[in-house]
């Protein structure tokens, strides 16, 4: 397992600071008080390459519970001094929200007094080296990390180093697929985490016959890099196609609303686009175990799905009318994270019947409609025991903290959907070891 290129020794307590003109005018203390607790560093993936990242603000809004997660911890106009020993000589590039001062075994060597986002910057380092980081908070985010480039040449392995032998390894398992095809929709902000969760779907859960990827015109250029590089097997559908095959079904009217509603367009994308037999999962699901019972199911019942809440009441006001239904919905609790599903409607005809609703809250349109579409059709729940979504259930550990390998409560597959703060790439990166190679794979 990777370490971080220092070791932390100590930091302060925060401590006031005059600012002026959005500078920081006063001296550091260096001497301040330092805290019984220390921050603890994470996996953060900046310009491709890994940085090991404190979040001051995370740190000093622990133990405290917040409703608008957005908030707290900022500690405008404090400092802190962070004291570190290099753990190998090189070029330490650090990163820093807002500006910083470094002393290296007590002298200043890097003075940074002003406000500003995340920037980047490099000081030469030997081994054994003391540095006192003294960082400022003028307001919002306050982040400070920092990778190594070791003067051995012994790099730190980039995510494509990481990746790559599990490519194979998943190239290998398509080769034999299992099951209907796989349909993910990504926004692409995370590409890392979204390569990882399709990775595990293949070697973890089952082999999909093919694998289409969805999203494009929202993926920046480091997105599309990253996706053409470690999902070369995946077809890549451009959104102008689907709104061009939505424009056949339900004219331009259903066309707009799915360009204008993400929920809307991944209901087009499930649902009306085809192929119609096939699989759809989020972008933010890790799959850890064999599908071997849901993949049997899909033969049998027209949906299968891992569960949300209950959601019956509002599913029922929001399309009860539209699609004639009265009585208990049985599909109260249907979700559009992970499922399986046969299109047995005219995809014209639900077309038609999609653009009845004004597209606004998105569970209860998007997946309320799958939910009464399919309420009198041949359907089955999977276990949340199974298929948690841990924003109702929890995590033991968190994100980070779950031992995926073992998996000790048994999950077939876990959902991140709906927490402020889902895997990131350098969390995923993190786990890879965990989650992809839960079963050791021979690659011929």
């Amino acid at each position: 397992m990777l370490q971080p290129p220092y070791d932390i020794i100590s930091c302060s307590w925060p401590r006031p600071i005059e600012q002026r003109n959005n500078k920081w005018a006063s001296d550091p203390e260096w001497d301040a008080p330092l805290m019984s607790v220390l921050p603890q560093p994470y996996w953060e993936v900046l310009n491709d390459e890994l940085c090991w990242m404190i979040n001051w603000r995370d740190t000093f809004r622990q133990g405290l519970k917040i409703w608008n997660l957005t908030m707290g911890g900022e500690m405008r106009d404090f400092h802190i001094v962070l004291h570190l020993r290099v753990k190998e000589s090189g070029t330490l590039v650090f990163w820093d929200d807002d500006g910083s001062i470094i002393r290296k075994n007590g002298v200043i060597i890097h003075s940074d007094r002003s406000a500003h986002s995340l920037t980047s910057h490099e000081i030469e380092v030997m081994e054994g080296d003391l540095l006192d980081v003294a960082q400022w908070q003028f307001g919002w985010d306050w982040l400070w990390g920092a990778y190594i480039i070791p003067s051995n040449g012994h790099m730190t392995p980039s995510p494509l180093d990481i990746l790559m032998p599990y490519l194979q390894q998943v190239q290998q398992r398509l080769q034999q697929p299992e099951g209907p095809p796989l349909k993910v929709y990504t926004h692409g902000r995370t590409p890392i985490s979204t390569i990882v969760a399709i990775y595990s779907m293949v070697l973890n859960g089952y082999v999909p016959s093919a694998v289409y990827l969805f999203g494009e015109n929202d993926w920046n250029e480091r997105a599309h890099r990253l996706f053409a590089t470690l999902l070369p097997f995946a077809q890549i559908v451009l959104a102008s196609q689907v709104l061009a095959h939505m424009r056949t079904l339900g004219g331009y009217r259903l066309a707009d609303i799915a360009s204008k509603h993400w929920f809307v367009m991944k209901l087009c994308i499930g649902i009306l686009y085809p192929p119609e037999v096939c699989s759809l999962m989020d972008d933010d699901v890790f799959v850890l175990e064999r599908l071997d019972e849901a993949l049997a199911a899909s033969q049998e019942y027209d949906l299968v799905y891992a569960p949300d809440q209950d959601l019956g009441s509002g599913y029922l006001a929001t399309w009860g009318r539209a699609f004639a239904h009265r009585g208990p919905l049985r599909t109260n609790r249907c979700s559009a994270w992970l499922y399986w599903v046969r299109n047995v409607y005219e995809p014209r005809r639900l077309a038609l019947q999609a653009l009845q609703v004004q597209p606004q809250i998105a569970p209860l349109w998007e997946q309320g409609l799958i939910a009464l579409a399919y309420a009198n059709k041949h359907t089955l729940e999977l276990p949340s025991q199974r298929y948690p979504f841990v924003i109702f259930q929890g995590l033991p550990g968190g994100i980070t903290g779950y031992d995926y390998k073992l998996n000790p409560c048994g999950f077939k597959s876990i959902h991140f959907g709906g927490l402020f703060e889902k895997p990131s790439d350098g969390a995923a990166l993190h786990l890879v070891p965990q989650i992809l190679a839960r079963y050791q794979l021979v690659v011929l």
